[in-house]
């Protein structure tokens, strides 16, 4: 009964010591995605070459881009974002997929963590959907 007590105790200290770093670093993330700041952990598209005007950025991924629109406020707002970005900046620790079609479908390619560049002729205003990978 002792070591049972006492390993539920532990159990629940070393639980109630996960809960508090999460709840602590929780207020400090910044990064959430769609709001039009490409922060660090977060994949952006950018309306023009060169990572200029609009970004839509990603903290998740999205495999439907149909239905978002770069925000207001720059060259490129209010555009929808499919099939309209050329080119991209990764500030996330993973990789990303995207893809010419919905559902990460069409042509795929991946873009490795802290790399930004010009989209390619193949993915140049033809991206659909984005996804991160599990491998920096």
């Amino acid at each position: 009964m002792n070591k049972a007590f006492r390993a539920l105790t532990t159990g629940g200290v070393a639980a109630a010591s996960v809960c508090a770093i999460l709840l602590g670093t929780a207020g400090q993330a910044a990064a959430m995605g769609k709001d039009g700041y490409l922060e660090v952990d977060e994949f952006g598209l950018f309306y023009y070459q060169n990572q200029s005007g609009c970004v839509f950025d990603l903290y998740g991924e999205d495999l439907n881009f149909n239905d978002n629109y770069f925000k207001s406020g720059c060259t490129g707002g209010g555009a929808l974002v499919n099939d309209n970005t050329e080119s991209y900046k990764n500030r996330d620790v993973y990789a990303w997929k995207v893809a010419t079609d919905a559902n990460i479908d069409g042509n795929v390619g991946e873009i490795p963590s802290n790399y930004s560049g010009n989209a390619s002729a193949t993915f140049k205003n033809k991206i659909s959907s984005a996804t991160f990978t599990l491998h920096p």
